[in-house]
């Protein structure tokens, strides 16, 4: 395993490791890749046996400072690619032109790992079945769609069984949690399916420790796609109050309600969000399951601190993606419209890039934005973007960066998530402004 790059006055660089070095092993243990090297890198004492040019070579390191400075830094996984063919597979719905790393179709427990990535575990060999295992890779995510195998096979575009439950519960009995996740169809996986499929999967609990029910997204990018039907209002309604009803079982027998709708799904229909408490310890949370309740709890608990009057009048204004709109005109513009001298106002942006049904604000695009404020004719002081519509990067969908945005609408701009209380972020920029 490469060494890319050494923290300068680290304890690797005093120790004479260099950028090119090959790991080999850790505490005598095999570095097959750099999953290996995250496992086992805190470990004190620790020594590393490294390659260069062709002579191995062993460093040591004692003490808690010098693990906790390792400074390290290694090549990145080579990742496994998916050799499915997903009927509602969102990579195959995005336009050209876009960045490659969004083109990817990744089909590795290892970023699952890492990274709470969902996979299939429909191409994972015995051995790596074992190693999870022997590693102690947990939790795991699991892309489950369906536990009938006609079901989950039309579903993954693939022709034989991967017997998906042999492989549950050879993970679930060695002690591996998973949470999984249900991508939901209309006429393909809901109704009965869906009971049935929730229902399996809870008799690996508490190894499977959830379920999360996420609808199917449709881009207008679907040339020569399988035809599928969108989930309207009355699907959300219909599948909310499934999924309640299986809570209320589970609640029950468990003490957990085990199963969860994507917030989506309460958006689409316009059924009232559930109460934090509802969504337990929000272990689904990265799958947009509680995102809504999460930030609006949040949001009450950070405007106690907020100022009664401000002395500069200030203008604000949010965009956010059509779904969330009505929510930010009814719980968040009334709070910030007490601030006396403040002015708060929300728009929601149509999203060009991928089509009308794509209407959650993480997947609006710089261009989305720009256009959805020159078209509101609206000249805000403080522009307020959806934090999800950026990665970790602080890249849009094209690539497009809050100093960009800056310049073209030239206007201040903070994300979403400087509204909660993060050290009073926003409180001291409407406050200078």
């Amino acid at each position: 395993m490469l060494i890319t790059a050494i923290k300068p006055g680290s304890a690797a660089d005093k120790k004479g490791l260099r950028m090119n070095d090959k790991i080999t092993h850790i505490n005598e243990i095999t570095v097959k890749d750099p999953l290996d090297f995250y496992l086992n890198r805190s470990m004190i004492p620790l020594e590393i046996t490294f390659e260069r040019n062709g002579k191995s070579k062993n460093v040591h390191f004692n003490t808690y400072q010098e693990v906790s400075n390792l400074g390290i830094e290694v090549e990145d996984i080579k990742i496994k690619h998916c050799g499915n063919k997903c009927v509602f597979c969102f990579v195959d719905q995005n336009p050209a032109g876009l960045r490659k790393s969004l083109y990817i179709k990744d089909e590795d427990y290892r970023y699952s790992f890492l990274y709470g990535s969902f996979c299939t575990l429909s191409n994972i060999s015995k051995k790596d079945l074992n190693r999870i295992i022997t590693e102690n890779l947990s939790p795991l995510y699991i892309s489950v769609h369906a536990t009938n195998p006609e079901i989950r096979l039309r579903l993954l575009g693939i022709k034989k069984d991967d017997h998906l439950l042999e492989k549950i519960k050879f993970l679930t009995e060695n002690g591996i949690q998973l949470h999984t996740q249900i991508v939901l169809c209309p006429n393909i996986n809901d109704g009965k399916i869906l009971t049935d499929t929730i229902k399996t999967l809870f008799t690996f609990y508490p190894n499977v420790a959830s379920v999360a029910v996420v609808p199917l997204g449709k881009t207008r990018h679907r040339e020569k796609l399988v035809s599928l039907r969108s989930i309207n209002g009355k699907d959300s309604v219909k599948i909310i109050r499934q999924i309640e009803r299986l809570q209320k079982h589970f609640l029950e027998k468990t003490g957990t309600r085990f199963v969860f709708a994507a917030d989506e799904f309460y958006l689409i229909s316009g059924l009232p969000f559930p109460a934090n408490k509802e969504y337990e310890n929000y272990q689904q949370y990265e799958n947009g399951v509680g995102l809504v309740t999460y930030f609006l709890n949040a949001f009450k608990k950070s405007s106690e601190t907020f100022p009664r009057e401000i002395i500069k009048p200030i203008s604000l204004l949010i965009v956010t993606g059509k779904s969330f709109y009505p929510v930010a005109e009814k719980k968040i513009l009334p709070v910030l419209n007490k601030i006396k001298n403040m002015t708060a106002r929300v728009i929601a942006a149509e999203n060009h890039l991928l089509g009308s049904e794509i209407t959650v604000a993480g997947l609006l695009c710089g261009k989305d934005i720009i256009r959805a404020v020159n078209e509101s004719g609206i000249k805000p002081d403080l522009l307020i973007l959806p934090e999800t519509s950026f990665n970790t990067e602080g890249l849009m969908l094209d690539d497009m960066t809050i100093p960009q945005l800056k310049k073209i609408l030239k206007v201040k701009i903070i994300t979403s998530d400087k509204l909660l209380n993060t050290k009073n972020y926003f409180i001291r920029i409407i406050s200078k402004n």
